[in-house]
């Protein structure tokens, strides 16, 4: 069995304001995730050293970090990561971004995990609803292709900042892919929207996919991060 994470961790900055990679990484520790697919990971504030942010996220090379950076600065970079037990076979990054909006990116890691292969596809889409659907067009070209190319198993998951309820914008998606149940992670101190989401092909068999909502959690970010135990076919 393989699990994974998929977490906004918000800069690393807590609700009690606290900006702390290191117990972020020993919450993963803790949880025994495999892969984690991080949103918002911050690595600009000058007074901070790269290395040690990513050493601490890591919790002292437990995992290998595959960065997919959407913003760049002289001292740091933003953006989405992928955190792994496993080595990485290739990773490549696509943009899905709008010209006067943040910068969003599809990050894509393939892994060889003790089952095998697996591709992962980590993103955080934007604020503006017609943002969002000019980004899922992209997101459900790209997975449509891959499928068609590529038969290993895959996992898609993220931060798609979905707020409407009774939303069809991924009606599309749920056409190629199996959507998982979380629920509302997002704020996480008293969670209203199911921003953090997660897809996986058909062949991959899924033992929970839940929300991991304790004082902990409400605490370490604004989102819930979400879970997902599954094993691959042989």
């Amino acid at each position: 069995m393989c699990r994974v994470i998929s977490y906004n961790i918000h800069s690393g900055v807590g609700r009690d304001k606290k900006q702390d990679y290191k117990r972020i990484g020993e919450f993963l520790v803790e949880q025994r995730a495999d892969i984690v697919l991080l949103q918002e990971m911050d690595t600009r504030p000058a007074h901070r050293s790269i290395d040690k942010d990513i050493k601490d996220i890591c919790a002292n090379n437990t995992y290998k970090l595959t960065a997919s950076p959407a913003l760049f600065e002289e001292s740091g970079w933003y953006g989405n990561a992928v955190l792994s037990r496993f080595d990485v076979i290739s990773h490549d990054t696509f943009k899905i971004g709008h010209p006067n909006r943040q910068p969003r990116n599809i990050q894509i890691v393939k892994l060889l995990t003790d089952q095998g292969p697996l591709t992962v596809l980590n993103t955080h889409f934007g604020l503006k609803r017609w943002e969002r659907r000019k980004q899922l067009t992209a997101l459900f070209s790209y997975v449509k292709k891959q499928l068609q190319a590529n038969q290993t198993p895959l996992l898609l998951a993220g931060d798609f900042n979905e707020w409407q309820l009774g939303s069809g914008l991924f009606k599309p998606l749920n056409k190629l892919l199996n959507q998982q149940a979380f629920g509302a992670t997002f704020p996480s101190v008293f969670p209203l929207f199911s921003l953090d989401r997660a897809w996986l092909t058909s062949e991959i068999t899924i033992f929970q996919a839940k929300k991991i909502n304790t004082q902990q959690t409400k605490n370490l970010s604004d989102h819930l991060p979400i879970l997902i135990d599954f094993e691959l076919p042989n």
